[in-house]
């Protein structure tokens, strides 16, 4: 049974209403994910994955909804922005999907700027319409064999010394997350294997193949 607490949160999340998209359109997903974060400290209310992903999807549905069911929130795409908050890469956040999200210092301002576009109602910027739609959400894989060849499971592997254990370096590796659908990886890993395949890179096509079958095993489903 919930606590009065859970409770609260929950019916604070529910009751959120969406920002207009021209207000939001072009402040990228990391920063948006800031604002999240800061928006539930100050409310206390844990900044679980779980409340992170239904903030960001009921106050940004076009850029958190899944590609192909607007009802749904896309959850992968969260997992990947909190991936960019990291250590490794902007500082903005620290934490986990088990024990939830702090900003750091850089975070919390970047945060503060969101949150003032996002109060004064106006758009960051004017943009050009068509441009922004000939912008894909996706990412490149070409650009994503260098980072697959430079890493330090890449390198284990040809050495033969891979763990196997390390089932969150393989899914961060893939852009993915704890709560990311194993369907979803496969597609992400097989995409990447063709381009592999075709810039004739037989290596990385064998070592994602090998990253996959780890992957089932320590996720408990079968290809």
């Amino acid at each position: 049974m919930k606590s009065k607490a859970e409770q609260s949160c929950q019916e604070k999340l529910r009751a959120l209403e969406p920002c207009q998209e021209a207000v939001y359109r072009n402040i990228d997903l990391n920063s948006l994910a800031t604002f999240a974060i800061n928006w539930l400290q100050q409310r206390n209310i844990p900044t679980t994955f779980e409340n992170i992903v239904v903030f960001l999807y009921k106050m940004f549905p076009s850029k958190f909804a899944l590609e192909g069911y607007s009802d749904f929130p896309d959850s992968a795409r969260v997992g990947r922005s909190l991936l960019q908050l990291g250590p490794k890469y902007r500082n903005w956040a620290r934490g986990s999907v088990q024990q939830g999200f702090l900003l750091t210092d850089a975070g919390l301002s970047k945060a503060d700027r969101v949150s003032q576009i996002i109060s004064s109602g106006k758009p960051q910027i004017q943009e050009d319409i068509k441009k922004s739609q000939a912008i894909k959400r996706t990412m490149d894989p070409s650009k994503e064999l260098a980072s697959l060849e430079q890493s330090s499971l890449f390198t284990k592997w040809k050495e033969g010394t891979l763990d196997e254990e390390n089932t969150m370096d393989f899914l961060i590796m893939l852009g993915a997350y704890a709560y990311t659908p194993l369907r979803a990886i496969r597609d992400r890993a097989k995409l990447l294997q063709e381009t592999a395949l075709q810039a004739g890179r037989s290596d990385i096509c064998s070592f994602l193949k090998n990253v996959i079958k780890v992957l089932e095993h320590r996720m408990g489903e079968s290809a």
